[in-house]
């Protein structure tokens, strides 16, 4: 573009003039896909009196919550492909919901893999199917059951579009699953807080509350561990 700008020489678009309305769809992939990216948007956006709904999304007169929509179910698909393909490789999954975690993957890839959408509109009514209701987060992964949830939802909860909110999950919440790949992020964090810990010099109060952490950690790794399960 900067070679191209001084000689009034752009690359001919068969879409007509390139406009603002026109990176709506880039907007929502950074928003869906970067991190904190619905905290930016909700940022960026209030003044403009946004509605929320999957996170932040603008107003249904801008058209773009169906953009978001569209984003969203594409990641979706792209994440449970990764979880197939886990899964098929011989992936471990241990926690309360790790049963659920398995039914879902296996029942959406089946239903949803190859599946054409006509509209925006199409992807956001198929956002609420239960089966792809699997939120990955740090350490863990949430097989949302609303009914179940004990962190706080992002939505009321009789939508069927509402999520959880991952950054505030509960240890004890039944909606918990976690994969090989949450473990090895539980086995850094277990590193991190042993040498807090072996420290000397950490303060008491802090030593004692990452002993406590730590003994929790080392509860999940072991139950983690195939021959431990029951």
């Amino acid at each position: 573009m900067p070679a191209c700008g001084p000689h009034r020489r752009h690359p001919p678009d068969k879409r007509g003039r390139l406009t603002a309305s026109r990176f709506r769809r880039t907007l929502a992939w950074f928003i869906r896909r970067r991190a904190r990216g619905l905290v930016a948007a909700s940022i960026q956006y209030g003044h403009l009196h946004t509605r929320m709904l999957q996170g932040y999304a603008g107003s249904y007169e801008s058209g773009f919550p169906e953009e978001y929509a569209f984003e969203d179910w594409l990641y979706r698909l792209e994440i449970l492909a990764d979880d197939a393909q886990a899964l098929d490789d011989g992936e471990h999954v241990s926690g309360p919901a790790a049963d659920a975690y398995r039914h879902r993957v296996t029942a959406a890839t089946r239903q949803f893999a190859g599946h054409v959408l006509t509209s925006d509109r199409q992807a956001r009514d198929l956002l609420g199917n239960p089966l792809l209701q699997i939120h990955h987060a740090q350490g863990m992964t949430c097989v949302f059951d609303p009914a179940q949830a004990l962190c706080r939802l992002r939505g009321p909860s009789d939508d069927p579009l509402v999520t959880p909110d991952t950054d505030g999950c509960r240890p004890q919440c039944r909606n918990i699953a976690r994969t090989d790949r949450d473990i090895q992020d539980l086995r850094q964090h277990h590193r991190e807080l042993t040498a807090v810990v072996d420290d000397p010099l950490a303060p008491p109060i802090r030593h004692d509350r990452e002993r406590h952490e730590l003994m929790r950690l080392q509860r999940i790794l072991d139950a983690h561990e195939p021959e431990n399960q029951q």
